[in-house]
């Protein structure tokens, strides 16, 4: 992820963002999980439709990535949810 502060604020203030609308949807934290899953893979087609590679390269790359979002810790998020 690295540690441009600008590119950490941008996520943290998206990553928010979505917890919001999660907590907000009335879905289980367990049913939320997945929506960002089936997001996930819905933004990994729309990178294909543009290019960046074939659906199965997109999409892989994209659950790769979320395990990389996974390991980050709270100091991503600590400004955005006080």
């Amino acid at each position: 992820m690295g540690t441009d502060p600008a590119l950490i604020d941008k996520l943290g203030a998206l990553a928010a963002h979505v917890v919001e609308e999660a907590l907000a949807s009335g879905l289980s934290w367990d049913q939320a999980i997945t929506a960002f899953g089936i997001a996930s893979k819905a933004i990994a087609a729309q990178a294909a439709t543009q290019g960046v590679g074939t659906l199965d390269q997109c999409t892989q790359h994209a659950q790769e990535r979320l395990k990389v979002g996974m390991e980050q810790g709270p100091e991503v998020l600590k400004a955005w949810l006080r």
